[in-house]
């Protein structure tokens, strides 16, 4: 832990946090800490770049390490039986005299007295509790003593106060039986019972059953006291890598973990890994069905075992994906497996929440959830996640694929006995396709539907023969034929096993998803039909066909230069949840409590209705930056003073088109670097591009910055090489200030990504983007919650549909100022915001609406704006140029010698060495690992090594000029490397220059190049470029 480290006393936990923490942490680790003391789930809004992945993992593991340092207490694992009179036996009088009254009060505080413990900086880590166990008060109390505590396992997480004991003996507890006898006696509220088992009440029973549940909770987990696991969630595979960054600064990182996650990411097989179907081939591969298994898998305990992962980093430390990749291609062994394997020893899970949500994903990767302890962050988004976990969509096409496999297996009499039944499902859903086809309804363009309630649906099953009674006889029949063995009998009247073929995987992953919802359906006697439409949706698709080649009379094949273009109808049956809760509670029904966090939970109102449960505790912390860092404010009216109202009728027009380019185009000129444009959807996202096109602003938008569009659709690596341009043509400029990137609301831009500093100085959101309302899942969830909303609690359509349109935009606003000392503009463009700011302003964030201005005219707006700009960029500047001084005064006092230049050596690696001389370095083409190569070798510095990039101390350097050009333009340009605010010179920002920024061109190549040192940058070590003079 670093020496600025700090230790907290929070809710009775020491809390070891890498840095001072901030308020807005201290609130959040409080709150952390009291849910899972009382086993209460929380709702926690906290700012993006406010330490919330710090609070919450410093928070969540010191809690659970607490729980290492204590004796199991079987009582406070279970749930407390309910109140009864006290019938006057011993067990009730012990406790009335030992109980203790502890406040339940759901407002924040740091400790039970209100205060928080601010420990000296720069405490040492603590023990391993698994090394050294801690001595509590509750471990030395004799068995009668602990009998007698209080059920409640709230005094636990109490500071420990200093109390004066006197010598436990038998003879002590005697005395103290007698005395609670007298007093009693003397209040004439005691009468004496045997020394047996109460009659009156159920204490006996109670205790068998703490005994009993704590006895079995010991057995599963090998006869080890029970200590919640932590299943921290998040959206994507990215976001946990950097959660398990954060969870490296602290001091908890050698708490062993495991990472959840897919085979497209994990897979390090050299032929799956490069399948599109990956799930598939790695079911065939290891099914063998080609005769060989994967060798892989069976090297998984390579792996698993935690001196491999030790290796890795020579110590046990919070490890990535990438890590555990890298080691299982080095030790030819499966990621994937590995990492579910390490989930058993494992005390905190990373992984994406749909795998805790979906109950599929659960099954399959064997995550049992009771009474541990769930964190989802970044969960804006869970009630959608969540009503999509629980819904499933199929084709026809795919029940009648299924339905001839199965005819398969029935006709080569392959466990005819299973897959018939399965058979007839498909059959009787198919048949019923081909009926209701009739009944569809036009909706729009090329698209009909039909929609049934869940309880229309159950009825059209129970004909088909499918009831409450044989749907799990069929769910036997599905799990027998999974199974990729089976007994068989033998002459001799013995057993044997015998593989035996089984379905595949594609009709296995559509059996499955069909069978998850007809449970939900059929469950607890259709308790959730009503939560559930049905809908048969028909949409065409066109196809390309290339015609039959067909003699001609003299017998010659010619084939046609036209392609047919077919029209194909295709028929989608969708069992749509209305209702989150469903999956939700089926994921939290039992767990010991669920954290639910972002940036962006606002609204807020809507989680404990949708998702069924009660957040006792909910904070929405402030930002941790000063109110001059962030300029809000809402622009009601464009350049020209049309009126700018998003709503359709209006965003049609061409006067609010051309008036929302003109105020961009504004707030590009008066804002550098990079800026963010958010509209609602991609229908006006094209409309605006082709009107600005058309009107020549687009071109005027480019002069000043480089203009990016996000893709509708595309890749993983597209995307990921588009933002690659975004992030250099604001590093690197090129003759323009910054670059401008128009992304959508929802879209892949709004989601998780980080543009800090120089990469989003302003973010302009366009109008409020409320769903589509003539989406047909949209119309019906509206209709579902005005249907339940007196009887549920749901909130009305109306208002369900406000608050997904302020949640997407309040992600959208939160790509702006990611840590303390980042600034940016938050510009609303609407007069919505402005007319009726009680309806619109109370949906945003509470750290934005707090410092929301409305401008009267779009000039007044703009000259704050560019004051706001000017303001914050000088105090980057000055900031920027006092760090450079420092390095400059400390590079010039390093000034290199020619004598040691020429004589010093570099070290590469162990026993390699390279001679450094400048005449080496010749005119020559060179590429960029040579440019990298040669650099290192003219430069003095320390010792160097060599790992996929270069990495070196080289604090004389001041500026580096590449000269490139390009084979195909032939067009020679410049590239400048500043090095003077980092003494890792050649790191991995330089690293990135030469690798994306200098020839990131497949035709660049570089003709020279020269560096620059000294506090005037008058003084250089080498150049190989001929055009270059020097005094």
């Amino acid at each position: 832990m670093a020496s600025s480290a700090s230790e907290y006393t929070i809710g009775g936990v020491k809390i070891l946090f890498p840095c001072k923490a901030y308020p807005s942490q201290l609130a959040m680790m409080n709150a952390i800490v009291k849910g899972l003391n009382s086993k209460q789930h929380c709702l926690l809004e906290s700012p993006t770049g406010s330490g919330k992945s710090l609070a919450l993992l410093c928070s969540a593991l010191s809690w659970q390490q607490s729980l290492y340092g204590k004796p199991f207490s079987r009582v406070s694992e279970c749930k407390k039986p309910e109140t009864m009179m006290p019938c006057g036996c011993r067990c009730h009088a012990a406790q009335a005299q030992n109980s203790v009254a502890v406040s339940q009060d759901a407002s924040c505080s740091f400790t039970n007295s209100g205060t928080v413990t601010p420990v000296k900086s720069g405490t040492k880590s603590r023990n391993k509790a698994d090394e050294i166990s801690r001595t509590t008060l509750a471990s030395k109390l004799s068995a009668k003593k602990q009998a007698s505590l209080h059920e409640d396992g709230d005094d636990d997480f109490i500071v420990d106060r200093k109390r004066i004991r006197s010598l436990e003996t038998d003879q002590q507890v005697r005395l103290d039986y007698f005395r609670l006898v007298l007093q009693s006696q003397k209040r004439g509220k005691l009468t004496l019972q045997p020394s047996s088992a109460c009659i009156q009440c159920s204490c006996s029973s109670v205790e068998a059953k703490v005994k009993e549940a704590t006895d079995k909770k010991k057995k599963e987990n090998g006869g080890k006291a029970f200590v919640p696991k932590i299943f921290f969630g998040t959206r994507t595979h990215k976001q946990i890598a950097q959660i398990t960054r954060e969870m490296r600064r602290t001091a908890y990182s050698d708490i062993p973990m495991t990472i959840l996650s897919s085979r497209d990411h994990t897979c390090v097989h050299p032929t799956v890994s490069s399948c599109s179907s990956k799930n598939e081939k790695c079911v065939e591969l290891l099914e063998a069905k080609n005769g060989t298994s994967c060798s892989y898998y069976h090297g998984v305990h390579k792996l698993s075992e935690h001196h491999a992962l030790k290796s890795a980093r020579k110590k046990y430390q919070a490890w990535d994906i990438e890590d555990l990749v890298s080691l299982g291609k080095k030790l030819r062994a499966c990621a994937y497996f590995a990492a579910r394997e390490l989930m058993a020893e494992a005390r905190i899970v990373f992984c994406p929440y749909n795998y805790l949500l979906d109950s599929q994903i659960r099954e399959s990767m064997e995550i049992d959830l009771k009474d541990q302890v769930i964190i989802l962050d970044e969960a804006h988004n869970i009630e959608d996640c969540a009503r999509e976990s629980a819904s499933y969509n199929v084709t026809e096409t795919q029940l009648k694929l299924a339905r001839e496999e199965l005819d398969t297996m029935v006709n080569n009499n392959i466990r005819r006995k299973d897959h018939e039944p399965l058979r007839a499902v498909c059959c009787s859903l198919t048949n019923w396709l081909r009926e209701t086809i009739g009944q569809l309804v036009e909706r729009n363009y090329e698209t009909s539907s039909k929609v049934w309630s869940g309880k229309q649906m159950v009825a059209f099953l129970h004909d088909m023969g499918i009831t409450n009674a044989t749907f799990p006889i069929l769910q036997k029949h599905f799990a027998a034929v999974l199974e990729k063995e089976e007994k068989v009998n033998l002459f001799n009247g013995g057993e044997e096993l015998v593989s035996v073929p089984i379905i595949s995987p594609s009709t296995q992953i559509m059996l499955k998803g069909l069978f998850m919802v007809l449970g939900y359906l059929f469950k607890e006697n259709h308790r959730f039909a009503e939560d559930y439409r049905v809908a048969l949706q028909q949409a065409y698709i066109w196809t390309n066909e290339n015609p039959v080649d067909t003699p001609d009379e003299n017998g010659f094949f010619a084939r046609s230069k036209r392609r047919s273009r077919q029209k194909t109808a295709v028929h989608t049956l969708s069992f749509w949840c209305l209702n989150p809760a469903v999956a939700f509670s089926d994921m939290c029904g039992n767990v010991r409590s669920v954290v639910l966090t972002s940036g962006t939970l606002s609204p807020m109102d809507s989680f404990s209705s949708e998702l069924g449960v009660k957040f006792s505790i909910q904070l929405e912390a402030n930002h941790v930056i000063r109110n001059s860092q962030v300029w809000v404010g809402t622009v009601g009216a464009g350049p020209k003073g049309r009126s700018l109202c998003a709503t359709f009728q209006h965003a049609e027009t061409f006067d609010f088109q051309d008036e929302v380019g003109e105020l961009l185009l504004s707030v590009c000129q008066t804002i550098g670097q990079g800026v963010l444009c958010f509209v609602p959807s991609y229908k006006m996202l094209d409309k605006l591009k082709d009107r600005w096109l058309h009107t020549g602003l687009w071109e005027k938008l480019e002069l000043i910055k480089t203009v990016i569009v996000e893709p509708k659709g595309g890749n993983k690596a597209d995307f990921d090489e588009l933002l690659q341009v975004y992030y250099d043509a604001i590093k690197f400029k090129e003759g323009k200030d910054g670059a401008l990137l128009i992304a959508v609301c929802r879209g892949k831009v709004s989601e998780g990504l980080d543009f800090s500093d120089d990469n989003a100085r302003a973010v302009v959101t366009i109008g409020i983007p409320f769903p589509n309302v003539k989406d047909l899942q949209v119309e019906l969830k509206r209709k579902y919650n005005d249907l339940h909303s007196k009887d549920r609690g749901l909130l009305p359509g109306s208002q369900w549909y406000e608050i997904q349109a302020f949640r997407a935009l309040n992600q959208a606003l939160g790509r702006c100022i990611r840590h303390r000392s980042d600034w940016g503009a938050l510009i609303l463009v609407d007069d919505r915001f402005r007319r009726n700011p009680n309806k619109y302003i109370a949906g945003l964030s509470k750290w934005i609406r707090q410092l929301v201005q409305h401008h009267e005219n779009f000039d007044c707006a703009l000259g704050s704006l560019d004051a706001f700009a000017k303001t914050n960029q000088k105090s980057t500047d000055s900031l920027t140029q006092g760090n450079d001084r420092s390095a400059l005064m400390s590079s010039s006092s390093k000034d290199l010698s020619s004598s040691s230049f020429l004589e010093a050596t570099l070290h590469l690696s162990p026993g390699v060495t390279v001679e450094r001389e400048v005449h080496d370095l010749t005119l020559e083409t060179l590429s960029a690992a040579d440019v990298i190569r040669k650099l290192f070798i003219a430069v003095q510095a320390g010792c160097y090594r060599f790992h996929n990039i270069w990495h070196g101390y080289i604090p004389q350097i001041t500026m580096c000029v590449c000269y490139v050009k390009n084979r195909d333009m032939r067009k020679r340009r410049s590239l400048f490397l500043m090095i003077l605010n980092t003494p890792v010179a050649l790191h991995h920002g330089s690293a990135t220059f030469f690798s994306r920024g200098l020839v990131h061109r497949p035709s660049d190549y570089v003709v020279g190049w020269t560096i620059f040192f000294g506090e005037n940058m008058n003084k250089f070590l080498c150049s190989n470029n001929p055009e270059m003079h020097f005094k």
